[in-house]
């Protein structure tokens, strides 16, 4: 019986035949037979449709995102769609795992693998790429996180000239983006996956509504940026008002998905699982990998269970305000280590921060900030409550919709005006605004009341206030069921705001 490989044998002096064995189990279409069903998966995400365009140009592909989020599924998705194309030869497409555990992959036995691929694979050296007429080689490497100084090896191919297209994919955005601005500088383009937004969450269970709100939900973007920007809250509502009625003989199938939205979030994985217990191990399984995979081993932190209990306490604050020197003394961590921990949850795509917001960079810096988690389904089973239950307490349903709120408020944001990093602010000054957003150098207030009572005298005053100081050209309150316009102030539902997002 032949012998199972450990990573041990995979060392430079490791034989090619045990590392060609490898390379044929991850392509299985060089020897002609199909990707697994359950690799390919029939769902297409909309960043897969986006990213498919990228395939034609010739800088480095990054796919950037939480673990378990979808990127590898997506990259089989491309090479499945690569194979179907004629003049596409599959030996050209070549993947590779880089966190196998049985491929102890490093920058020194990458470029061999490189070769190895080259010689045994193509038959041919890799300089022919170079000349004119050249077939393309896509290189898929998935996890490229788990090689150290990954950019420096790509930089050299890249810079070769051959006729390469290199997509990557990666758990960690500071292990790519802080790497390729310094050394993949302009052959680089990344692109952010992250967990499917509610229009897509419908997408997922029922195509049908899915279409309809999709065509629907440009309209009201498009109302929005003519409020902004011309000062005409009334076309907004107008609009608004026209998608409500619309979408209203789909509005208890929506409120059933947006329930279990709330709590079990947006991870693929997780939403086609109806049993809750298999689903919170899930994502369980996903906090203990970043956190101590991508976080711990890469960065070296020295005390992993402090940064459990610092996620543990921020999830359970979710869009509170933390006084990071209160925060500090409690876990036992001086304020440079706590803003390094903060930091590398951030870059792991676990949390978020909302800035003050100031029309003085000054004011914003000397703030303290939210702290959000990015994902309900994180949020909640790192609060003990990932549970169906949970929609019964209005308290804590009032903190898990206003952390869902935050996540679709920053991709509405990307959607108005595109920016690598969109902002969003929250503001307080006796009142609190939940959140603001600037598209178009326009001011826009969100209030959050997921109530089905909302007292106008005592619960908009953070509005109210911030309007005599600013002056937007709308305020937006999101409400449980209420939709409503009064003056500037309007009124919609959570759940046809998230599908507007």
């Amino acid at each position: 019986m032949a012998r199972t490989p450990n990573s041990s044998d995979f060392t430079v002096e490791a034989r090619d035949d045990e590392i060609l064995r490898f390379l044929y189990q991850h392509n299985p279409w060089w020897v002609k037979k199909p990707i697994a069903e359950a690799k390919v998966k029939p769902f297409k995400r909309r960043d897969y449709y986006k990213i498919v365009n990228r395939l034609a140009d010739d800088k480095i592909l990054a796919l950037i995102g939480p673990r378990q989020v979808g990127k590898t599924t997506i990259v089989y998705q491309l090479i499945e769609k690569l194979l179907s194309e004629d003049g596409i030869n599959a030996q050209n497409i070549f993947f590779l795992s880089l966190d196998d555990p049985y491929l102890n992959v490093s920058t020194k036995n990458l470029e061999r693998i490189f070769e190895l691929y080259a010689t045994n694979i193509l038959k041919r050296p890799l300089d022919e790429l170079k000349e004119k007429g050249a077939e393309r080689i896509y290189i898929f490497l998935d996890e490229i996180q788990s090689v150290d100084n990954w950019e420096v090896i790509l930089k050299r191919w890249y810079d070769l000239g051959y006729k390469m297209k290199f997509v990557i994919t990666g758990s960690s955005s500071v292990s790519i983006v802080d790497g390729a601005s310094e050394a993949l500088v302009g052959r680089i383009h990344p692109q952010i996956v992250l967990p499917m937004k509610f229009l897509e969450y419908i997408r997922f269970k029922e195509g049908d509504i899915a279409e309809l709100v999709r065509s629907n939900n440009k309209r009201m973007r498009t109302a929005l940026k003519t409020t902004l920007t011309e000062n005409k809250p009334e076309e907004f509502y107008r609009v608004v008002n026209e998608e409500f009625k619309a979408l209203l003989p789909y509005r208890d199938r929506i409120l059933v998905h947006l329930n279990q939205y709330l709590i079990k979030g947006g991870y693929p994985e997780i939403a086609s699982t109806s049993d809750m217990t298999v689903a919170a191990q899930y994502l369980k399984d996903y906090i203990h990998l970043t956190i101590y995979k991508d976080i711990v081993r890469t960065k070296k932190v020295r005390d992993p269970v402090a940064l459990e209990n610092l996620f543990a306490i921020l999830a359970k604050g979710s869009s509170l305000i933390v006084n990071r020197e209160e925060l500090g003394k409690n876990l036992g961590l001086k304020r440079d280590t706590l803003n390094m921990y903060i930091y590398l949850l951030k870059t792991a795509f676990l949390i978020s921060e909302v800035e003050f917001y100031s029309e003085s960079r000054v004011k914003r810096a000397r703030r303290e900030k939210k702290i959000l988690i990015n994902d309900a389904g994180i949020r909640n089973v790192s609060a003990a409550v990932f549970d169906e239950q949970t929609v019964a307490n209005d308290s804590e349903m009032g903190r898990i919709v206003e952390t869902v709120i935050a996540d679709h408020t920053r991709r509405l944001r990307f959607n108005l005006e595109a920016t690598a990093f969109p902002s969003l602010f929250y503001w307080r000054e006796n009142f609190e605004v939940d959140f603001v957003i600037d598209p178009f150098n326009k001011i826009l207030p969100i209030e959050v009341k997921y109530r089905h009572s909302i007292d106008e005298s005592t619960d908009l005053q953070g509005l109210r206030t911030f309007g005599r100081k600013f002056r937007p050209p709308l305020y937006l309150v999101i409400t449980k069921d209420r939709i409503s316009i009064q003056g500037s102030t309007v009124m919609m539902p959570a759940w046809l705001y998230l599908l507007m997002c």
